[in-house]
């Protein structure tokens, strides 16, 4: 008899855990009652190449930005000769026997970020 009530009452009570768990489920979810925001214009009806009824070349702009690349390139390396040669110079003129100015480690540091550049704009 003592076996029967402890089943009823575990069932029982596995009965209320599960009643619990499902109702209170029920609550925490808080429906959104408002709509989903419309979505903004897409960005190709705003191309003004479209309104005037030509479209880009794709050549033509990937030229253009080769063109802008080996522009940028050559400012870098002239100005790394420039930074180059202001070392040689000042290297030329101080005994770096005995003393290292930090104005040479600042420049040889300036010179390798340009030469860190230059090597990033030759890869792609």
């Amino acid at each position: 008899m003592g076996e029967t009530r402890r089943r009823f009452l575990m069932t029982l009570a596995a009965a209320a855990s599960c009643s619990v768990a499902a109702h209170g489920t029920g609550f925490s979810q808080v429906r959104n009652t408002k709509p989903f925001p419309t979505p903004p214009a897409s960005a190709e009806t705003h191309n003004p190449a479209e309104k005037d009824g030509t479209t880009p070349d794709p050549q033509s702009a990937k030229r253009a930005a080769l063109k802008l690349n080996e522009r940028e390139f050559r400012a870098g390396v002239d100005r790394l000769y420039q930074l180059a040669s202001e070392l040689k110079q000042e290297v030329d003129e101080t005994g770096t026997t005995e003393v290292f100015s930090l104005h040479m480690y600042k420049r040889m540091e300036e010179i390798e970020k340009v030469a860190k550049l230059l090597k990033g704009r030759a890869k792609g």
